[in-house]
């Protein structure tokens, strides 16, 4: 089920972001899609869920931030780790032609290779992203040069726009008149409500979910989507808002 893989190298990003890279020894087999996922295993540790930021086929990269046991042994280990996916079903911007992602915190991983796809076929990609500390900014376009442009909002109010992602986001379509075709967003449930209730009514709008997963196969149920019957690994993580907005609601309840 896992596929070896060697950690050789990582780059620290901000205070407490990193990206590193993975040499895959065993082929994943089918070429990852924009906001697919893996399951990296950590020896002794844990099995964690990351989105895929870069994919060459030999070689996966993760982008992460700190925030515990899983994601300090993920930055301070070095060797072998075991990679399962790609999981989930990703999205294509085949059908677009100007696209806006709106990331908020770790919402940025999958910004590398959700640019490299709309390059790839010729979709021009803005990028909007938020955090709340402005130490854990860092410049997104030396990943994602072919990005046209890097909105940056921070909730300290020391880089950028003094304020949430959302905000920013739903400003920047208004400042381009609403000539984006689509708006992708990936971050916290308050982001992506905010995200479907501002901007849902005036343009198509998709967003990835987060949700603990486990097997990432759809057989342990710990990723389901209360109270829908969907399940995160195999029927996403990628929805338009209108199929999951009972899921945000419910969230925001209990």
């Amino acid at each position: 089920m896992f596929k070896s893989a060697k950690k050789t190298g990582i780059i620290t990003l901000s205070e407490k972001y990193y990206y590193v890279e993975f040499s895959l020894l065993e082929d994943l087999g089918v070429k990852p899609r924009p906001l697919q996922f893996v399951n990296i295993w950590i020896p002794g540790v844990d099995e964690v869920p990351m989105s895929i930021s870069q994919y060459t086929g030999e070689k996966l990269y993760v982008l992460f931030k700190v925030v515990g046991e899983g994601t300090r042994s993920l930055r301070d280990r070095s060797g072998f780790f075991g990679i399962k996916g790609p999981l989930g079903n990703g999205i294509s911007l085949s059908s677009y032609s100007r696209v806006l992602f709106v990331a908020g915190g770790t919402g940025i991983a999958p910004l590398p290779l959700l640019a490299k796809h709309a390059e790839e076929i010729g979709v021009k990609l803005d990028a909007v992203w938020g955090v709340k500390k402005s130490s854990d900014l860092f410049d997104v376009k030396s990943l994602t040069p072919s990005t046209i442009s890097v909105y940056y909002a921070s909730e300290d109010c020391i880089v950028g726009y003094c304020g949430k992602a959302s905000d920013l986001a739903e400003r920047v379509l208004r400042e381009h008149a609403w000539r984006y075709d689509v708006v992708v967003c990936v971050g916290p449930k308050n982001m992506l409500i905010d995200m479907c209730r501002k901007v849902g009514g005036l343009t198509e709008v998709f967003i990835s979910l987060e949700a603990i997963v486990k097997c990432g196969l759809g057989a342990c149920g710990s990723c389901i989507l209360k109270p829908l019957p969907r399940l995160l690994c195999t029927d996403g993580p990628v929805f338009k808002c209108g199929e999951v907005y009972k899921h945000l609601e419910w969230n925001t309840q209990y």
